[in-house]
């Protein structure tokens, strides 16, 4: 991979634009934070809580803190693409009444509506906004970091216009097959529970083996995958609330601690008490 370029300020947002000429190998994944996605160049379909999404040069997607997403290469085209990371308390200090610039991340159900299609974004010039922060971060002049910032407050208040115009969007997602929403629908509502795939045959009278693949083809991850990634999200929730690990464990129907602590360690990297103490 050719990095161009890495900026980060400091508990506010973190910017990256990078070159892959030997694609990457993604796994599903989500962050604390919420995600600009501008996609520059490749042969892509980006997987979110169950959607896909075929994505164009300058399409720009929309994601937050709680969607579940990876890339899956359809080509070995060379995969380029610039991602804004950043803190939603940052940028909510610039909100107000009348304006609302985290809508189009919190104000959707998961994995709908993410994609801001290319034509938008010509129309309303914001890959020219993109370029705008690119110029201030290679020559660092000394008003380099308030420009950029400003700049990025901009893109937001011009994808919020463009979101707000549902219509204009110009979503081409491929339809999720109405079992699987069915299925994703199960899961989300009932993360307290045990989930098996034995449960699952049973709720929707279909065979295991006919859910696992269907839902792999539809959403671009296994079922099992699917529901082990939301527990640990829906975990990390109720422990900065305050509620022990073991109450965790056995809300979430892990079973017992040590289930819970296996999988919230290979998915996070870190312990349960280790994520509590580094966030108290």
């Amino acid at each position: 991979m050719e990095n161009h370029f890495h900026y980060e300020s400091q508990n506010k947002y973190n910017i990256a634009q990078s070159k892959s000429m030997t694609l990457p190998k993604f796994q599903l994944h989500v962050h604390d934070c919420y995600e600009l996605y501008y996609f520059i160049s490749g042969d892509v379909t980006y997987y979110i809580e169950g959607q896909s999404y075929e994505i164009k040069n300058n399409d720009i997607l929309i994601i937050n803190n709680q969607e579940l997403h990876k890339p899956v290469f359809n080509s070995d085209l060379t995969y380029e693409r610039m991602t804004i990371h950043f803190n939603p308390e940052y940028i909510s200090k610039y909100n107000n009444d009348n304006f609302n610039l985290l809508q189009c991340f919190e104000e959707r159900k998961p994995g709908h509506l993410n994609k801001i299609d290319h034509y938008n974004i010509y129309a309303y010039k914001i890959d020219h906004y993109f370029d705008k922060i690119i110029d201030y971060i290679r020559r660092k002049p000394p008003e380099a970091e308030v420009m950029i910032e400003t700049t990025f407050i901009q893109i937001l208040v011009l994808l919020n216009k463009i979101y707000s115009q549902t219509d204009n969007l110009h979503i081409k997602s491929v339809d999720c097959d109405p079992k699987i929403t069915r299925i994703l629908n199960f899961i989300n509502n009932n993360l307290n529970r045990k989930i098996t795939l034995k449960i699952l045959q049973n709720k929707f009278h279909l065979d295991k083996y006919y859910i696992c693949h269907l839902f792999k083809e539809n959403t671009g991850f296994t079922i099992l995958q699917y529901i082990r990634y939301k527990k640990i999200m829906k975990s990390k929730e109720m422990l900065l609330q305050g509620i022990t690990c073991n109450e965790v464990s056995i809300s979430l129907g892990f079973g017992d601690y040590s289930s819970f602590y296996r999988s919230f360690k290979d998915i996070l990297g870190i312990s349960p008490r280790e994520f509590i103490k580094i966030n108290s």
